[in-house]
């Protein structure tokens, strides 16, 4: 069977301070239970600074490259804040998509991928951590690459096992690594 565990969103939205009927806004959605995927419904309201204050709350050290994200990361290819609650999919795997590595947000925009943002790595994390106590991506970084920021950068999410946190970094939309990879939305 799948290792990875499904994640219970209306905990979830619960600590965030949201009285999410997630199982509807999935329902809504045409979302269907995958052992192979997560689908995470991104609730109007929800925002990156947020999500981060609930993984303090929780436990989970997280440093951030600037300290208001919300500001910074402004543009982004969904955001329930501008279109209203959606739900997406992701792979459910601890380490982003593999056949992403090496690719720079750049090329990866010209092949018409579909990344995740900011919010939406974020969500997975909080989702993750409260259900398991562990994290994502702690050999490679998730890419965001459905975000940018004021800068035209792009973030990128990991765990740094050294310093047992969280990290949200940036990179240069023309940066690629093999430990560098986004996840592709699944619809």
């Amino acid at each position: 069977g799948n290792a990875v565990p499904d994640i219970d969103w209306i905990a979830i939205y619960g600590k965030l301070g949201f009285v999410c009927d997630c199982a509807e806004t999935i329902k809504k959605f045409g979302g269907k239970k995958d052992d192979g995927f997560w689908f995470v419904p991104v609730v109007k309201g929800v925002t990156c600074n947020k999500v981060v204050m609930a993984l303090r709350k929780a436990g989970s050290k997280v440093w951030t490259y600037v300290e208001d994200l919300d500001t910074d990361v402004s543009t982004n290819d969904r955001d329930p804040n501008r279109d209203g609650s959606y739900v997406v999919g992701f792979r459910r795997t601890i380490e982003a998509d593999e056949e992403n590595s090496d690719k720079t947000a750049s090329t990866l925009k010209a092949e018409g991928h579909k990344g995740i943002t900011l919010l939406e790595r974020l969500l997975l994390e909080l989702g993750y951590f409260l259900m398991t106590g562990q994290n994502l991506d702690i050999k490679n970084i998730t890419l965001c690459a459905g975000s940018r920021d004021s800068d035209g950068g792009v973030s990128g999410v990991g765990f740094r096992s050294g310093d047992r946190e969280v990290y949200v970094g940036w990179d240069d939309p023309g940066d690629s690594d093999d430990g560098l990879r986004s996840r592709s939305e699944v619809s």
